[in-house]
């Protein structure tokens, strides 16, 4: 009954609404008005659904996501972690301010990395929007609250785009005389980001984490589904290829 119901509420709520209305708008025209008007509604309903079915969207994320694994052996000198988006004036337990999904999965992570093979750390990035917070701060006391000690981390908090978070890295990176950067960051954002990094002449080692996308699943009912997740997804992956397009 469970699954009815989140069938049913898929098909009352944006965005797999809009394809029975489509469908319904179309029928009408076909009958009434014009047909190739109706057929044109149709075509768009079914352009609505497989745009919201998490079959495409999940397929096309995992497609970046699979780009890079975790090295099975860790060789390097230094964390690079990339933060990714933080909200301002919000109340926690450290203060005001917090970071988004994936940057805080970053922030654990590379905290995690920390406790088995310490080294330090580079935390890059700043303060995107005059309204958003300052996110390699607020990292940067993440980490600390973590365990990681203050004096193994070194911050980039100016850096509003991932080829600054590369630029400043860099300037950190040859001020503390490391070579060999671990890179750490989401698995989506894995690829743009070396990409980056490869044009200021830094050879990363890539560690990808916060995947979005379930492995070894298999096709189940659920993929079918609309919703509004599996257009974020898409979304997404348009964003990261759009970036790698990027000189």
């Amino acid at each position: 009954m469970i699954y009815v119901l989140k069938l049913i509420y898929s098909f009352l709520m944006p965005p797999g609404c809009f394809v029975p209305l489509l469908l319904l708008i179309g029928w009408w025209l076909y009958a009434r008005v014009r047909r190739s008007a109706g057929i044109v509604l149709f075509a768009s309903a079914c352009l609505v659904y497989l745009l919201s079915i998490p079959l495409v969207g999940e397929k096309a994320l995992q497609s970046i996501e699979n780009r890079y694994s975790p090295p099975a052996v860790l060789q390097g000198d230094v964390y690079v972690m990339l933060t990714g988006g933080a909200v301002s004036g919000t109340p926690d337990v450290s203060g005001t301010g917090h970071l988004s999904g994936s940057t805080l999965h970053r922030v654990v992570s590379v905290a995690e990395l920390y406790a088995a093979k310490p080294l330090p750390i580079i935390v890059s990035g700043g303060q995107v929007y005059a309204d958003t917070a300052n996110e390699g701060r607020l990292a940067r006391s993440k980490l600390i609250a973590l365990g990681v000690p203050a004096e193994a981390i070194r911050l980039d908090d100016k850096s509003r785009t991932t080829q600054e978070n590369a630029q400043y890295s860099k300037q950190l990176l040859d001020k503390g005389g490391w070579k060999r950067p671990i890179l750490v960051t989401s698995a989506f954002h894995m690829p743009r980001s070396v990409k980056h990094f490869a044009a200021q002449h830094v050879q990363v080692v890539p560690y990808p984490v916060d995947y979005k996308i379930s492995r070894g699943t298999g096709w189940t009912g659920r993929l079918w589904i609309p919703t509004s997740a599996a257009m974020d997804d898409l979304s997404l992956t348009l964003k990261e290829y759009l970036g790698l397009l990027q000189k």
